[in-house]
């Protein structure tokens, strides 16, 4: 076959990614690099827009999945590629697609009113932070070191997905109205968190490398093992564990900006949210599965 006349106009590169990871976790069989060990960002294609604007396949993660490689072909396992790291390259590939500019909408808690803001995302890939040593263990005083790790995508994209199951859950719920009696609904509501609690607990305990015994000098890393000790520990230990891989998944982009109303001026802290349902999708997943 004849090489593409076209081809020297293909996409190319527009943004260099810094890990937050820094990429401590990663072989070449997950992520291969440049020599200054950046990522390389492609802008989204047409076909990218098209998958990416399917609900079903957004839901089951596999129109995601397939962008990234598009976007970003040095990750060879987009299933391992860590939370950290995922959240940037949302944010690099917006960047790459959208001439750095992003539009986000907000409404005023004060007075209610509609704000469109821009931000720009070099400054906030530039104002990302990096993983430090003091984010990978966390100790239960001289006897226990626990080593964590951050979720990975194929984790991120279980819990969302169940995330959305309980959600459309509780919708069909409230719906039926006085169809259910008051305990009834309450008995399903309860099995619904539970549900998604045990997840998280699974996904927390998925997180711990490996545990440390000081004193015998002993490594577990047997996850049914861990898995034991995780149930078994009391709730402020459990929530020490807890803390602790919740910190090492929010290093990266910021999480949060300060919007300030453009009707009354009222100024607050809000979350930023790098979904891509809502991130990169004009539709939104609920009100595709109502």
């Amino acid at each position: 076959m004849t090489s593409n006349p076209l081809q020297q106009f293909f996409r190319q590169p527009s943004v260099y990614l810094r890990l937050p990871t820094k990429g401590k976790w990663y072989t070449s069989e997950i992520v291969e690099t440049t020599a200054d060990n950046e990522l390389a960002v492609y802008p989204l294609s047409a076909m990218n827009d098209i998958m990416l604007n399917t609900p079903d396949a957004m839901l089951n993660g596999q129109a995601l999945e397939n962008v990234i490689k598009d976007c970003a072909p040095g990750i060879k396992d987009v299933k391992r590629f860590l939370l950290p790291d995922v959240e940037a390259l949302f944010l690099a590939i917006k960047s790459a697609s959208n001439g750095g500019k992003i539009d986000i909408d907000r409404k005023c808690p004060k007075c209610e009113a509609d704000n469109t803001y821009e931000l720009n995302c070099s400054y906030l890939l530039d104002s990302s932070t990096f993983l430090n040593e003091d984010d990978l263990t966390t100790q239960f005083s001289d006897e226990l070191v626990i080593h964590v790790r951050p979720y990975d995508f194929e984790m991120r994209q279980l819990f969302l997905k169940r995330e959305f199951e309980e959600e459309k859950t509780f919708r069909n719920i409230n719906a039926q109205g006085d169809a259910i009696d008051d305990i009834t609904k309450a008995k399903l509501m309860a099995e619904s968190i539970e549900r998604l609690s045990k997840l998280t607990f699974s996904l927390v305990s998925r997180s711990i490398e490996k545990i440390v015994i000081l004193k015998q000098n002993v490594t577990v890393t047997d996850r049914e093992h861990i898995n034991e000790w995780l149930v078994g520990i009391s709730k402020a230990q459990a929530e020490i564990v807890m803390e602790a891989v919740d910190k090492i998944n929010k290093i990266g982009i910021p999480k949060t900006l300060t919007a300030q109303c453009t009707s009354c001026g009222h100024s607050w802290e809000d979350a930023l949210s790098f979904d891509p349902a809502s991130f990169f999708g004009k539709r939104s997943l609920q009100g595709m599965a109502s």
